[in-house]
Parts: structure tokens; sequence; C-alpha cells
């Protein structure tokens, strides 16, 4: 191993971070992921069919899965992931490929065993993805000292995306190997929220996507974008689509069964139906050490709901724009008459998903601070938002 390799295996945890989500298209933040480093991509295959049958949660799951699974491989390095709603983004050092293969591999196999969905999964590398003209940067937004999120500039991660779902039969960068990690490779996975009502009518799933290839333009209308999402929407704390009095851990067996699936993937079916009744349990002394603000010596439960709130992805940015934001639908009319005047001048492409909730999905390493949440609208969010964005898209690359 030369000396500079390992350097570069911990460059996203070295990279120095910005804490005001409002310069996350400001390329000065940003460093191009290393040449010695792979993308992967985990894309749920036939998403929006199993969306319309109402397994959106199942879907989100597989999703957060698989970053669960990357997280676990690598630990305890730190890489930079981005959920999608449908799928999943990450990056890692490709010295770790024989340790990340059996953690996808896995999560392919429980994907399909546990809920009939088809994952597809790929990885490209930086050096490829590079010499076909495109590029990777990454930043790292940082609001608090317990909570970072990847970000995304370029086009790279587009790309590998492209060249994982190319259609051709021998694909080189779809992973084909049977050899599967066990189980545990899930641990940190949860599941256990209802879905969360809108604080006002709706919440949306909001994507937006500059078209200028020159950084410094799309930044730009980033930012007119943000500010016009706040004129119409308010400040965070009012668009925020979560309030600690709306969240409720679920007693529903159909929804803990996403979380008993992913847990005990490739066990029996009896240790399933034993997890499912651990939840419950579980489910009960939650809500008693939070009411109760009971603190052991791990955790302060009175304030886990509000650790969780600050510690959820509900504003990304990996490529495009990604909110989730609680509003009314004349605000959401006002704010689709703004953008489709954006979309006109050929400046933006977008996709608006509107629903009466949000769903959370989670990874949590610890109860105290280091926890993670996925949000997304509920009725499939990121991925309808997604379909109307791509066919903006496609309108667009044929009008040039």
């Amino acid at each position: 191993m030369s000396p500079g390799y390992h350097h570069t295996n911990h460059f996203y945890e070295q990279l120095e971070g910005f804490a005001e989500f409002s310069e996350f298209s400001h390329p000065d933040w940003y460093r191009p992921l290393p040449e010695d480093w792979c993308v992967v991509i985990a894309d749920v295959q036939g998403s929006t069919q199993a969306i319309e049958q109402g397994r959106y949660k199942q879907v989100n799951g597989v999703g957060v899965a698989s970053i669960v699974a990357v997280l676990n491989a690598v630990r305890p390095l730190k890489v930079p992931y981005v959920f999608g709603g449908d799928g999943a983004t990450a990056c890692f050092p490709a010295s770790l490929i024989d340790t990340i293969r059996p953690a996808l591999v896995a999560t392919r196999q429980m994907s399909r065993a546990q809920f009939s969905l088809s994952l597809r999964i790929g990885v490209v590398p930086m050096s490829e993805i590079r010499k076909q003209g495109h590029e990777v940067l990454v930043g790292k937004h940082q609001p608090h000292d317990h909570y970072q999120q990847a970000m995304f500039l370029g086009d790279g991660l587009g790309f590998a995306e492209k060249l994982v779902k190319s259609p051709e039969p021998d694909n080189p960068w779809l992973i084909r190997t049977e050899q599967a990690a066990d189980g545990s490779i899930f641990s940190g996975f949860e599941c256990r929220w209802n879905e969360i009502p809108s604080p006002h009518e709706e919440s949306i799933a909001l994507l937006v996507q500059a078209l200028d290839e020159d950084m410094r333009s799309a930044d730009k209308v980033y930012e007119e974008i943000l500010e016009r999402v706040c004129h119409i929407y308010g400040e965070e704390s009012q668009y925020h689509p979560l309030r600690e009095k709306l969240l409720s851990l679920t007693h529903s067996f159909r929804l803990l069964r996403v979380e008993a699936g992913v847990r005990t993937a490739f066990q029996s079916s009896w240790k399933r139906f034993r997890y499912l009744l651990r939840l419950q349990v579980l489910r009960l002394v939650g809500i008693w050490f939070m009411k109760r603000n009971v603190k052991t010596d791990a955790t302060q439960w009175g304030e886990y709901k509000h650790n969780l709130i600050i510690n959820t992805d509900y504003r990304k940015f990996d490529e495009m724009l990604r909110m989730v934001i609680s509003g009314s639908q004349k605000q959401r009319e006002v704010l689709r008459s703004v953008l489709e005047a954006y979309q006109e001048r050929g400046q933006i492409v977008f996709g608006i998903h509107a629903a009466p909730a949000a769903l959370i999905t989670c990874i949590v390493t610890d109860y105290d601070k280091d926890h993670v949440h996925f949000l997304d609208a509920a009725n499939g969010g990121y991925a309808i938002a997604a379909r109307e964005l791509k066919q903006q898209l496609k309108r667009h690359t044929t009008e040039i």
C-alpha cells in the first residue's frame, strides 16, 4: 500500500464541512472524489409499479438497507452516501471492494426474498467516470457536531447510474457474484415510526436540477430557488415536515414487518415473529421513556425526538436539490408556477409529488447522538417526483 493510499481512504472524514444548508451549491466547499475510489449505485427495479401497489415503505426500506450494508461493511471508516427514495448512492475506497460486494449481494438477496423487489446493484470506479469526461465532487454539510450529510456536485453520479442501468446483457458494472454477507450486515436498520402527518395541509417531495453546466451559474439558480422556497413557505421552522408532537411509534405489524424483514432476512419465520413481538415491547418501553424523560447511562430519552428531527435528511443535494417540505396546496401551486418559469427559460427541470404525510427510515448506531433518519414524502415521494423531472429532461434534450 502506497503512503498516500491510506490518506485517500480518509478523504471524506478529513473534508471540511459547512454549517449553513444555503451554501450547498457553492463549488468552494467541494473536492474531487479520489481516483482510487468507486461509486456504488443501488436501484429498486420496477419501483413505480411497487409504489402504485402501495409498497413505497418497502421500496424506501430496501434503499436505506443498501446504505446500512455499505456503512457496516466499511465501519469505522466514514464514507459519503445519499438516499434517493427508491435507491441509494455511496462512494468508497476501491481497496474495500471485496468487503463491499458481499454486503450489497446480501441486500439484493434480502430484497428479493423479503419484499419481492429486484435490487440492481453496480460499482463504477472513479477512474472510469473521469476517463469518460465526468466528475464527482463531494461536500459535507455539518449543521451540528453529531450529524453530517454528504453533498455531490458535478455529473459523475448521474453518469455512473446510466452505466449501471444500461440494458446490455453483459453489463460489466453490475455485481453478479452470489457471495453474500450474513444478516448482521443490516445491524442498525430501524423502521418503527408511523407516517408523520403534515403539520400543514401536505408534505411535498421536491426535486430541482439546474441545467447550466457552469457551476457558478448553476449555483446562482439554486440560490434563487431556495430563496423563492423560503419566500413562499416561510422560514425553515415553518416548512420543516416534522414536529415532535406528530412523531409516534407504530404498533402496526404491517409497518413493522419492513424492519423485521430486513433485520431477520436470513433467519426462520419463528425468529422473525419473535423479532416482531420484541418490537412491540420496545415500542411500549420507548413511549414510556420518552414521555417521562428517562435518562439512562447511554441516552437522554426526553431529547430523542428533538435529536431525530435535527438528524433528518429532509434537505440534500446530489447533483440536484432534494427537499421534503410541508405547506399548503396553494403554496405548492405558487411554487410550481415559479419553477415552471425557470423551466421555460431552459434553466432547470423539476419534479413535485404531494402527499398528506412523510415517512422515516432510520440508521441507529446509538440512541443518544449517532442516528440518521431518511425522510421521504408518502405514497412514492422522490420516486414519483423523479418521474416528472425525467419527463421534463427528455423534452429539454429533444428540443436541443
